[in-house]
């Protein structure tokens, strides 16, 4: 594997100004993506720049640690963000995980990366309100990480690869972490087979956000036929290639949780109710099947602020969503 090349500029400016023109950008300034800075990044994550992190076969891309840093870099992390960035791309770059279509369709899939475990108070990654927005470098910077991997190395350019009929802001970056001090759930990561110390990503590519508004409701079985009504009322197509293990993420607002956790419901519940709901068979045009092959495959997250009675539904695009410990190295290691 050859080594990148090298450029020289005579100022930040000049640089910035360079990238853009070359289309290594997502149409924002980026950091320098100088060699000591990547080798500091690499280190965070206890990794050789030429380790592998993924590959798509479909466009002959494989994608090393040094790729990722230096993307990473640009996108504007600190270097203690990398190991999550790290994590996602590996996630992405699953194959079920389905790079190539996710994002090349020509529905401008998103992908959503949600933080789960320790890391997410030591980086303060924001789960409250606005945590889907603006404001939180560590959310802004990690999900655009990842965004500036698939532009950059995995050649998501649009009008090349990239066939989005339209795409998206949150192809710009998303990224949250689950509140998982709002309640004694499960976080995601530990329902998907994890340690609670273990800190996690998962990533999700989605076809479109849907919120689910319900002001009226005020108990659980209210909200949760909400839910159903919104899922149906949008459809998820099924695939024989992802076969029983489709995913629907539905991020549960603030002030629907507290209905949740007033009466005593776990996510297992929620899900072991929603599932035959989703799956019964249409009743008309308007309205269709979620085809989720098993209760485990809702995943339900807790996030967001107070007062507004809503929760979000992240619907599929073609792929599952993939959940990746976050692998540091041990501080002697460093």
């Amino acid at each position: 594997m050859t080594a990148p090349a090298q450029h020289a500029y005579d100022s930040y400016e000049a640089l910035v100004e360079d990238y853009f023109e070359r289309g290594w950008t997502d149409g924002l300034p980026i950091m320098p993506p100088t060699p000591d800075k990547v080798a500091m990044f690499l280190e965070h994550a206890g990794l050789s720049g030429g380790e592998v992190l993924g590959t798509v076969p479909t466009r002959e891309v494989i994608c090393t640690a040094e790729q990722a840093a230096a993307n990473a870099v640009m996108a504007g992390c600190r270097p203690e963000y990398f190991p999550v960035v790290v994590a996602a791309v590996r996630a992405h770059l699953h194959p079920k995980g389905n790079c190539h279509s996710t994002t090349g369709t020509l529905s401008g899939a998103a992908q959503a990366v949600v933080i789960n475990g320790p890391i997410r108070n030591e980086l303060d990654v924001a789960s409250g309100a606005g945590c889907f927005g603006p404001g939180f470098r560590a959310n802004a910077t990690i999900g655009r990480a990842l965004r500036l991997v698939i532009r950059n190395v995995c050649r998501g350019i649009p009008g090349f690869l990239d066939r989005a009929s339209y795409s998206t802001p949150a192809r710009y970056s998303f990224c949250f972490g689950e509140n998982e001090e709002a309640s004694d759930w499960a976080p995601l990561h530990v329902q998907r087979g994890l340690d609670p110390e273990q800190s996690a990503v998962t990533v999700h590519s989605l076809m479109k956000m849907v919120e689910a508004t319900d002001f009226t409701s005020r108990n659980a079985e209210g909200v949760c036929e909400s839910l159903v009504a919104n899922i149906r009322a949008n459809g998820i197509a099924g695939d024989s290639w992802l076969g029983e293990d489709g995913n629907v993420v539905i991020v549960i607002g603030h002030e629907h949780h507290r209905f949740f956790t007033e009466e005593g419901w776990s996510k297992s519940d929620i899900q072991q109710y929603l599932w035959p709901r989703l799956n019964a068979p249409a009743t008309g045009a308007a309205d269709r099947m979620a085809r989720i092959g098993k209760p485990e495959g809702i995943l339900i997250v807790a996030a967001g602020g107070a007062g507004m009675g809503a929760s979000w539904l992240l619907l599929p695009h073609l792929a599952l969503a993939i959940t990746e410990p976050i692998r540091r190295p041990r501080p002697d290691a460093c």
